[in-house]
């Protein structure tokens, strides 16, 4: 969750560095910005991906609950790249 705040914090430096007229501040915002979402998207990603692979291994050994804990795993990285 701190990289959805730390993706507001640098929309919202980027928002009042343009509003003031402030270049320095508005593009600092744009990058503190972007890193928090490619941060937030790659981590997502290694989520999906993880989890994938735990809910396969769970199928084949026919543990339900290791495949139920990948799917959750990928749910958790889908909602962290949306």
């Amino acid at each position: 969750m701190s990289t959805r705040l730390d993706e507001l914090k640098g929309q919202l430096k980027k928002g009042v560095g343009s509003l003031t007229g402030n270049d320095e501040m508005r593009r600092e915002g744009e990058a503190e910005a972007t890193v928090a979402r490619t941060q937030r998207e790659v981590e997502g990603a290694v989520d999906e991906a993880v989890g994938t692979a735990q809910q396969k291994i769970g199928e084949v050994s026919g543990d339900r609950e290791t495949e139920l804990k990948g799917r959750a795993r990928q749910a958790e990285g889908e909602a962290k790249r949306s």
